[in-house]
């Protein structure tokens, strides 16, 4: 679920960091914690862990059918990383994918590790965000982190946002653009897909 600023939020009893264990951090950005949306209710036991860091049904299908989709049309040389893969940027970043497209030919010579890749996938998909955007602006954190993904290698961002049903589109040095989720995207040459189509094929209509 996208996390959303009201000016009439309530106001929220301070929190230490050094108080929040380190398994509810969604990511570090610029060497700064982001929290997992829902990390209060943990704290207070109003929610475990395993409740707050689960996709939504909706977000569930939609990595399903993308999944699908493109394990249908892609060749052999591509591989697709899911389940919030973690990315080391450096030090000051670590940063969570919902959906990432590499080409094999990237983990040659690579070694298996059991820690975060530091290889760009050539595509990131991004299904809203799990993070807690309390203490940052939404649309900073978006826009922060597909520059920082676009810096570090990734040749497209492209975001799906489940409450207005807009698709953003990043690519270095081009201009970003936001579209319905009813219009035709390329995500790689000869590679295009239309959302709203996909899932009415599944029979979800929104």
């Amino acid at each position: 679920m996208v996390a959303t600023l009201s000016p009439y939020r309530k106001k929220r009893l301070p929190v230490r960091a050094k108080d929040i264990p380190h398994y509810l951090i969604y990511e570090i950005m610029d060497g700064k914690p982001i929290y997992y949306e829902g990390f209060r209710e943990v704290l207070t036991n109003k929610k475990t862990f395993e409740e707050i860091m689960g996709s939504s049904l909706l977000q569930s299908r939609i990595i399903a059918i993308l999944i699908q989709y493109f394990s249908k049309l892609m060749s052999e040389e591509y591989e697709i990383f899911t389940n919030e893969f973690g990315i080391h940027i450096d030090h000051n970043d670590n940063l969570s994918g919902d959906f990432g497209i590499y080409h094999k030919s990237q983990f040659n010579g690579v070694d298996m590790t059991d820690t975060y890749t530091t290889i760009p996938p050539k595509i990131m998909i991004e299904i809203d965000t799990k993070a807690n955007l309390e203490f940052v602006k939404e649309n900073d954190y978006f826009y922060k982190k597909t520059e920082k993904l676009l810096d570090f290698g990734v040749e497209k961002v492209i975001w799906y946002f489940t409450k207005s049903h807009k698709v953003m589109i990043a690519e270095k040095e081009k201009s970003w653009t936001i579209d319905d989720w009813n219009k035709n995207i390329e995500v790689m040459p000869n590679l295009n897909l239309c959302l709203t189509e996909l899932m009415a094929k599944k029979g979800i209509t929104l």
